[in-house]
């Protein structure tokens, strides 16, 4: 039976995996090199596999978990479809696939997915490719070496694990810029989109990349940092509460006794009153 949106030019392989793969092994059951038009679509509650997919030209989009990921050309995907899935075409699109299960496959889906998601940028990584390819190769030919197989299954979970981690280095550096930046600024009438764009990224997802790395908003951040510092300025200094208050980022008094008094069940006055019998 024709899948619909699937090109006459498209391929698709089997193998039935032995009783030491399944137990032992990364193992196979079916693959594929599909182009596709915009009219494939894949939509399953349950498919008992793991799926990697290489978008070699297009783009698609992937809905997993509450998420909807865009896969472009040169990404790719790593799902698992024991749960609710769609993934489905945007534009023509040639792109190379595995359904595979078996060894530690769970556990590194688990790990990666929450690290990275399921979409891989491989902008830099040619070695992916190359490994899903030669794993087609014996597929077609019909010369499958089930040990061979799942080392090279592994060595793509490997690199994942490899772009992962560069991903988290370079989402730590982001972050870092921008607690730079607030803390440069904090005396400023800074908001959410400065911040967001100095990184460049825009708001709405800086906000939440923040909020993970940090465990708070950066609207959140910000105002903490300018009460600790009117905190050090009570302590050290003779400022008035008016000078302290816009030395620290606040534009008017009232709002500083406010927040001051919500983040230390102080007001300011009678913080430094009580650092002062210390």
């Amino acid at each position: 039976m024709e899948e619909l949106g699937v090109l006459s030019d498209s391929k698709s392989f089997f193998h039935t995996s032995s009783c030491f793969a399944k137990k032992a092994l990364y193992y196979l059951t079916n693959a594929g090199s599909y182009i596709c038009s915009d009219l494939y679509q894949t939509k399953r509650d349950r498919f008992e596999q793991f799926l990697f997919m290489y978008i070699k030209k297009g783009k698609m989009e992937i809905h997993y978990k509450n998420h909807k990921y865009i896969a472009n050309e040169k990404t790719f995907v790593f799902l698992d479809c024991y749960n609710p899935h769609l993934y489905k075409v945007l534009e023509e699109t040639n792109f190379n696939w595995i359904h595979f299960d078996g060894n530690s496959s769970r556990a590194y889906f688990d790990y990666l997915f929450q690290k990275h998601g399921c979409v891989f940028s491989l902008e830099n990584y040619r070695d992916i490719p190359d490994f899903l390819d030669r794993i087609l190769s014996m597929m077609e030919t019909d010369k499958v070496d089930e040990h061979r197989i799942s080392i090279l299954i592994h060595r793509i979970l490997y690199e994942l694990e490899k772009i992962s981690n560069e991903a988290d280095h370079s989402l730590e550096e982001t972050i870092k810029n921008a607690i730079s930046y607030i803390e440069s600024h904090y005396k400023e009438d800074i908001t959410l989109n400065d911040i967001a764009n100095h990184v460049k990224i825009s708001p709405f997802h800086f906000s939440r990349l923040f909020k993970k790395q940090t465990n708070y908003t950066p609207h959140q951040y910000l105002i903490n940092y300018r009460v600790n510092n009117a905190k050090k300025l009570l302590f050290s200094s003779n400022l008035s509460i008016n000078e302290i208050a816009f030395k620290c980022g606040f534009n008017n008094v009232s709002h500083f006794v406010t927040t001051f008094k919500g983040h230390t069940n102080f007001s300011p006055k009678k913080y430094r009153e009580f650092l002062l019998k210390i």
